[in-house]
């Protein structure tokens, strides 16, 4: 691959979303609604007001081509110019045998379909930047952020991830962002890294509902490639942030210096200190996660 050296996609590259490919491909993977915008605040508060009704179904989605007020972590912002990215929030409604104890879990999951997609659809070398930001090449290439919706069904979850695509390097936000045009991905196609990250997303919560949301469980279903490993095993494989020196800055302003050595059965981030005191770190504990090297991942 090599980096595309024009600063801005052209209009050509902006194509809108094919609508009848992506409800296609929905169908075929037994998915819910599609609700796809010209411009909205957040998909994730427009799907997470769907779910209030208790009428929505199961693997529904809500996507825009213009999204201007998304949420990161913390309540930061997001926002990308109309047609450059993707915006894309699925509603998961777990079945009455679901352990809660695998709702945290869903975040990652669509962390791990998406990291999967751009390996195997647009050859980036993608990873997950615990808990859920998905970089490659030291840079974040997509955020994703879980609301816990309690509806008249029963809690639930809406996983939004936000995709940059086209964006050339002054479009970015910060330094630390990336593109798929700026990594030099093999495709921009938004339409077809939409379907793959839906079908993905719809396998790996179909064979973790199967067991019923215990992220130590072999998933089945998944093919040979997987070969019977545990969510938390896939996650972890995935996870740039594991057998790196980390420093994990917490709310209190302390700095946590150490090795992140593995994922606990609950999604912390586990660290072994200087000191050899092994970390137990929650998604909720950390301000930011940052490798000691400098880098984004």
């Amino acid at each position: 691959m090599s980096p595309d050296p024009q600063p801005h996609a052209a209009s050509t590259d902006r194509l809108p979303l094919d609508t009848a490919r992506i409800r296609e491909a929905m169908a075929q993977h037994g998915m819910g609604e599609l609700g796809i915008t010209t411009s909205t605040g957040s998909t994730n508060d427009d799907l997470v007001q769907r779910a209030y009704s208790g009428n929505l179904a199961h693997l529904s989605v809500e996507s825009t081509e213009h999204q201007q007020a998304g949420h990161g972590r913390l309540g930061r912002g997001w926002e990308t110019p109309a047609r450059s990215s993707l915006a894309i929030s699925v509603f998961m409604a777990p079945d009455p045998g679901f352990d809660s104890a695998g709702l945290p879990w869903l975040s990652m999951l669509c962390a791990t379909a998406m990291v999967q997609t751009l390996q195997e659809d647009a050859d980036v070398a993608a990873g997950i930047k615990w808990p859920n930001d998905v970089v490659a090449g030291g840079s974040k290439l997509c955020g994703v952020l879980a609301q816990l919706v309690a509806t008249p069904n029963g809690p639930a979850v809406v996983v939004g991830a936000g995709l940059n695509v086209s964006q050339g390097r002054d479009e970015l936000p910060v330094a630390t962002a990336a593109s798929l045009r700026t990594l030099g991905a093999t495709t921009l196609d938004r339409t077809a890294l939409f379907t793959g990250y839906l079908r993905r997303v719809a396998a790996l919560y179909t064979s973790f509902s199967t067991v019923h949301g215990d992220a130590s469980a072999p998933l089945p279903g998944l093919g040979a490639s997987l070969h019977g490993e545990s969510l938390r095993a896939v996650i972890a494989r995935n996870m740039v942030s594991i057998g790196h020196a980390v420093d994990a800055h917490l709310p209190d302003g302390t700095t946590l210096h150490g090795i992140a050595e593995d994922l606990g059965d609950d999604g912390a981030l586990l660290i072994r200190d200087t000191a050899g005191t092994l970390h137990r770190v929650l998604a909720a504990d950390v301000f930011h996660l940052r490798r000691s090297d400098g880098t984004y991942a």
